[in-house]
């Protein structure tokens, strides 16, 4: 896997000072580290994303151990999600919620 994300220069500027996050694919967010290659604004060329392709689908002995570092990493996230029906479960919390009384420590 390979997250490749570009914005128009103009937006990009603007949300620069908006944005602070270390990471911006989801594999990466829960797992708080970089598990897959993220290629963000200019790092997101032709070149980088062939050279990253390359090292996956033709890895040498170092590539390899990325390659299973990934695999053992996007497992670590599947085990955070849980069993299938995250978007549910998930949906059901916010629920809970919205439907929980409010204190009044305001």
């Amino acid at each position: 896997m390979i997250v490749v994300y570009r914005l128009s220069p103009l937006t990009a500027r603007l949300a620069k000072p908006l944005v602070r996050t270390k990471f911006f694919s989801m594999v990466n967010l829960i797992a708080g580290r970089a598990v897959v290659p993220e290629l963000i604004q200019d790092d997101f060329t032709p070149q980088r994303v062939a050279a990253e392709a390359e090292k996956l689908l033709f890895p040498s002995e170092e590539g390899k151990k990325r390659v299973e570092e990934m695999r053992r990493g996007l497992e670590e996230v599947r085990q955070l999600l849980g069993r299938p029906g995250a978007v549910e479960r998930a949906a059901d919390e916010i629920v809970k919620l919205l439907a929980a009384p409010k204190s009044n420590a305001n």
